[in-house]
């Protein structure tokens, strides 16, 4: 053998060792994962994140591992403006991702001979990275169905189950639907401090219980509740808990329920005064001659907005124009110490611009006063109503 090739054998075995060297160093020196964990939110947990995103701790992974990982999160769009970092400590990693919380409450419309913990308990069981609020029309709604699908088949429902994604979801709300199955309220109860009597609650329920409104529009109904049953009365903050959805049973292929509303009606608010402004005197004095509702009185919402329609936008006065109007965003003025409310009733020409800075003590409290359209009447009278509201401040109200 020449010396030429000898050298030339010699060079490719000793290159062949440092490559196999370098190839056993690479296999020794793997990254080994040893965090995963979410920081923006407390909604999902390490174990969580590792389970959903199929990582394992303590075994070798690599860098293109996790950043797939982070691509799937991604995709999921469970939280917005995701962001994953990957920190190295000689031969471990771990992955941190940064979240911005934009859920919405799922909802579990007609699942009613099972419970909410229930089911959040199985959907979290099978799908690690599931979240009691999550955004519209995420990633996981397809596992979602899937799930509650194997809960209907169960049961023995021969019944698909649907996500809606245009009217519930307009009113914040992921709701999922068995199609085609009827859970109508048959009763709706009230319970708590203060609240209303059998006999007022019956009389106000007899119209939802009438029509197929399931548990969760009934959580839409609560709004109508504290309107009609507590603010007429003077509770104008009441606070409601967590409804409670009774099954009744089976009765000819529906499921109808009662659905009992946990209401502490807080603090009991009373009238003090009613000013009207922007009128010409007479007009002024023929209004305070017509209010019936006394000092000392308890605040009732439902008077105030039946006579500002029938006393000032139906009045005949108030019908002589074609002209535009404004919009009317009724509030309050609130006494926080002395439980007091005073009213001013602004009636203004449309079209004007306000100003809508408000002074830092004052509150215009939107859930005392019902935002609503004005009347085809004013609208031909050419005329506004403002209703304006602060702490009883000396400082007027601004809108």
């Amino acid at each position: 053998m020449s010396k030429s090739l000898a050298g030339r054998l010699i060079s490719v075995l000793l290159l062949g060792f440092l490559f196999h060297g370098l190839r056993v160093v690479s296999a020794t020196d793997a990254l080994v994962l040893s965090e995963v964990r979410l920081v923006g939110s407390d909604q999902l947990s390490p174990e969580d994140l590792t389970r959903g995103l199929d990582l394992k701790l303590g075994v070798p992974t690599s860098r293109q591992s996790l950043v797939r990982a982070c691509d799937r999160f991604r995709q999921l769009k469970l939280f917005g403006s995701p962001r994953c970092t990957y920190t190295t400590y000689g031969h471990s990693v771990s992955l941190t991702i940064f979240v911005k919380p934009i859920g919405m409450p799922v909802v579990f419309d007609n699942f009613v001979w099972t419970t909410r913990p229930e089911l959040l308990a199985r959907l979290k069981q099978e799908i690690p990275l599931f979240m009691p609020d999550l955004p519209e029309s995420c990633g996981l709604t397809d596992d979602i169905i899937r799930v509650l699908e194997q809960v209907v088949n169960e049961r023995g429902i021969k019944a698909p189950v649907r996500y809606d994604a245009h009217f519930w979801t307009n009113r914040g709300m992921n709701v999922f639907y068995i199609e085609g199955i009827s859970t109508p309220v048959t009763a709706l109860q009230i319970e708590g401090i203060n609240a209303p009597s059998p006999e007022e609650t019956l009389k106000f329920s007899q119209f939802y219980t009438k029509e197929n409104f399931s548990a969760a529009r009934l959580t839409w109904v609560i709004h109508f509740v504290i309107r009609d049953l507590y603010k007429t009365r003077g509770y104008l903050r009441p606070v409601v808990g967590k409804p409670v959805t009774q099954f009744l049973g089976e009765k000819d292929g529906a499921y109808p329920v009662r659905v009992v509303l946990p209401i502490s009606s807080g603090d009991l608010y009373l009238f003090d005064s009613v000013n009207f402004e922007g009128l010409a005197k007479p007009h002024a004095a023929l209004l305070l001659s017509k209010w019936k509702l006394g000092r000392g009185d308890p605040y009732n919402e439902s008077y105030v907005n039946e006579f500002i329609s029938k006393e000032i936008l139906d009045a005949p006065w108030a019908a002589h124009s074609k002209s535009g109007s404004d919009v009317a965003l009724p509030c309050t003025r609130i006494d926080a110490v002395t439980k007091k409310v005073s009213l001013t009733v602004t009636v203004e020409v449309p079209k004007k611009t306000y100003s809508s800075a408000r002074h830092s003590d004052e509150e215009c409290d939107d859930g005392v006063g019902e935002a609503y359209p004005l009347t085809s009447q004013l609208e031909a009278a050419g005329w506004s109503l403002v209703l304006l509201s602060s702490l009883l401040t000396e400082q007027p109200c601004a809108i």
